[in-house]
């Protein structure tokens, strides 16, 4: 299951931010992981991508859930540890295991790709910029069972012990 808060802004004319439907996309998002939580079985996975807008979270939402249906990706910026929490809670009461995905995307391609995205897309550049900046690493002392760091490309990525 592919969990990301841009599904629940799309209208028929694209996609629609305001502060109401935002909090009302992420209330969704929330239902989205208890159900899909609670339909889980053996082997199931969380993985919570970390990373500022333009930096592959959802190119490898869509490539992980083709390769496993069963996984359960929470594709959002998620950037503090507090943001974070309450996904790993939830998870943690299901005993179900959460991989964090950190995108070490260098801030000018992140821009970049932001630019060529349409217009009800495109993110703010200065609120990409404080994004970034406001970036914290996730590590396993959250909570997390494993790191994986997903490079510039979004081809190369290794397990992190932290």
């Amino acid at each position: 299951m592919h969990i990301n808060p841009d599904h629940f802004l799309e209208t028929s004319t694209g996609r629609v931010v305001t502060e109401e439907r935002n909090a009302t996309a992420w209330a969704k998002c929330h239902a989205a992981l208890a159900d899909a939580l609670a339909a889980s079985g053996p082997g199931a996975t969380v993985y919570v991508l970390v990373g500022a807008q333009g930096c592959g979270k959802s190119t490898w939402a869509r490539a992980k859930a083709t390769e496993d249906p069963a996984a359960i990706v929470f594709d959002a910026i998620l950037v503090r540890r507090i943001e974070r929490a309450p996904i790993l809670e939830a998870a943690a009461a299901r005993n179900v295991p959460v991989v964090a995905v950190w995108f070490k995307t260098p801030l000018e391609t992140c821009l970049a790709r932001n630019a060529a995205r349409p217009a009800d897309q495109f993110a703010d550049e200065s609120g990409l910029r404080n994004v970034y900046a406001a970036l914290e690493p996730p590590s396993r002392d959250e909570g997390f069972a494993d790191v994986i760091e997903v490079s510039a490309a979004g081809i190369a990525s290794r397990p992190l012990r932290r």
